[in-house]
């Protein structure tokens, strides 16, 4: 598939490393001559463009730019899976959000006709690549209204080693968010490194 990663900073270079290996990846910025200085051997366009072309879209910017950006996609996300990553921290890494909505929801109105997907936020940008920790595959957990396109995120987890947890609809990122805010407290706050990572244990 072809998918445009809006951003270019840590979580979207190493999201699409991981996914370059079996999809066509291209990136979207306000800038890409700057940009490209940051990732020399990548496809990167104009956010608009890179939106336009691609099937899926992944929204990695940070939360307080994701309105900009999706105004700057220019209607390229209608018709599509939008998958959020964002955790609504603000400046201070400090949470931005109440509990009565979730980023990915309030994203899902700014971007209303596109399939909001919410996933991958509960992983550090480093390990994103192998999706794993050692021998361990990492949590994602994944929330969304439409399934077809929660099984189409799924998928993508699993390709890149992860294991995805579907966690039911859009609303349910209201949970998964605090979760990414408790990772990075223990990765900085507590100094534990980001060598860590969520696993969901199974009774078999």
């Amino acid at each position: 598939m072809k998918i445009a990663i809006i951003g270019t900073g840590n979580v979207a270079s190493n999201l699409g490393a991981a996914l370059s290996n079996s999809n066509e990846i291209v990136y979207g910025s306000r800038n890409p001559a700057e940009a490209k200085a940051k990732l020399p051997n990548a496809n990167i366009k104009r956010i608009e463009e890179a939106a336009k072309e691609s099937e899926i879209i992944i929204l990695a910017v940070p939360y307080e730019h994701a309105k900009d950006a999706i105004k700057e996609m220019k209607k390229g996300e209608e018709g599509k899976i939008l998958i959020d990553v964002s955790n609504p921290l603000d400046k201070n890494r400090r949470w931005a959000k109440g509990f009565s909505e979730s980023a990915a929801e309030e994203i899902a109105k700014h971007a209303k006709g596109a399939k909001v997907v919410k996933a991958f936020n509960t992983i550090f940008a480093q390990n994103m690549k192998t999706g794993a920790l050692g021998s361990e595959k990492l949590a994602t957990f994944i929330a969304g209204d439409d399934e077809q396109a929660k099984s189409t995120v799924i998928d993508l987890a699993k390709s890149i080693g992860m294991d995805p947890v579907d966690v039911g609809t859009l609303e349910k990122a209201r949970f998964i968010e605090p979760a990414g805010l408790l990772l990075i407290e223990l990765g900085y706050g507590k100094k534990m490194g980001t060598g860590i990572g969520f696993k969901l244990v199974k009774s078999q």
